[in-house]
């Protein structure tokens, strides 16, 4: 059987630490979420565990946005690699970069960064044994009747 999204939620809150888990309810009392959501009160994140969490981000934010939310608490707390994970896991659109540090709104998990895309691009060169023209010549531009 497939994760949901909630499994993946419960998994990525379940690998804080306990100090960790402490600034993760602080951050997420402090977000301040989109429209037409309420913010989860501190009474109910002060004594949770990962279970009661997850439970919370799902039931104040549906399943979709709490991966978002629990995302960008993340990066704020700097947990870049766990974002990274969830929302690769989850297939969300906004997907965490944990080398560049950022957010990177927009760009689904099958795009890639400019650097990301070089690296690539170098790795299947190298791969298909593809050779380098021997001299500086370039062909000709085809011109376009006026």
């Amino acid at each position: 059987m497939a994760k949901t999204p909630r499994d993946h939620l419960f998994d990525t809150v379940s690998e804080l630490g306990k100090s960790d888990l402490k600034t993760f309810k602080d951050k997420l009392n402090n977000s301040q979420p989109k429209p037409g959501y309420n913010r989860i009160k501190w009474s109910q994140l002060e004594k949770a565990d990962a279970v009661d969490i997850t439970r919370l981000l799902v039931s104040y934010y549906e399943e979709d946005y709490a991966v978002e939310v629990a995302g960008k608490v993340l990066e704020d707390m700097d947990e870049k690699k766990l974002a990274h994970n969830l929302f690769q896991a989850t297939g969300k659109a906004g997907v965490a970069d944990p080398t560049l540090g950022k957010h990177k709104p927009g760009l689904s998990s099958d795009e890639d960064s400019d650097s990301d895309l070089l690296r690539r691009l170098q790795a299947l060169k190298d791969d298909s044994n593809v050779t380098e023209p021997q001299n500086d010549v370039m062909a000709p531009a085809l011109e376009t009747p006026q």
